[in-house]
């Protein structure tokens, strides 16, 4: 046999939702409204305004539409991780969100998500001008294979960064441990965006968890037993 294999690609979900002027505009005044009324919080963000985690709890039409706009995305990107093998159910689904409002200057650090199965960020709005340079305010993905930056191989993949531009309806979803980075903001426009983490908990999962104790448990459990006289 004789091939050449294509080895640990990685999967990035990139869809624009057709027909979410509307949605957009309606999540645009909600997420205004909270940032006027509460303090951000500070997570990998520099100069922008972060909700808490609660986003799919605020009780709005539009954001029940967005959640189903993620179980969808989900969805594919699982059957396309999973070569079509496995089909996730909604109710298998747990997730958190959080929205972000940035302006001129803010950008965010080199970060990855928390524990999960995919992570993703909807764009409810982005006026980018990008007179100063073309990756204000892009979002850009590092080669999970970091010691792929010391590959000197001309127009290979090797150690390169796959570049999303914020568009408003725009899906995009990935692994929680892919490296990211959003670039500052060079403008004074708007971005407004929907950022979440979503962890698939199928019944294999289930199974697997249920067979494990807690550390502490399990660590008492073996003292117990080194401690029981001999026969």
């Amino acid at each position: 046999m004789h091939t050449i294999r294509t080895a640990f690609s990685t999967p990035i979900l990139v869809r624009d939702m057709e027909e979410s002027g509307p949605v957009n505009h309606r999540l645009m005044e909600i997420i205004l409204d909270m940032e006027s009324r509460t303090p951000g919080m500070k997570r990998s963000n520099i100069g922008s305004w972060d909700s808490q985690k609660d986003f799919l709890e605020w009780p709005y039409e539009e954001i029940a539409l967005f959640k189903k706009w993620v179980i969808n995305g989900i969805k594919e990107i699982t059957l396309k991780a999973t070569k079509q093998k496995y089909n996730p159910k909604a109710q298998d689904m747990l997730a958190h969100a959080w929205a972000n409002v940035s302006r001129a200057d803010s950008y965010r650090k080199i970060h990855n998500h928390e524990s999960c199965t995919w992570s993703g960020v909807y764009y409810v709005k982005s006026d980018l001008v990008k007179e100063k340079s073309v990756s204000s305010g892009n979002i850009e993905f590092l080669d999970p294979r970091m010691l792929c930056i010391q590959a000197e191989l001309p127009n290979s993949s090797f150690g390169s960064r796959v570049r999303v531009v914020p568009r408003a309806g725009r899906l995009v979803i990935f692994p929680h441990w892919l490296l990211h980075y959003v670039n500052p903001v060079e403008d004074d426009s708007l971005r407004i965006c929907i950022a979440f983490n979503v962890k698939i908990e199928s019944q294999s999962v289930k199974r697997r968890g249920g067979t494990m104790l807690p550390l502490q448990k399990a660590q008492q459990f073996a003292m117990a037993e080194t401690d029981a006289p001999s026969s």
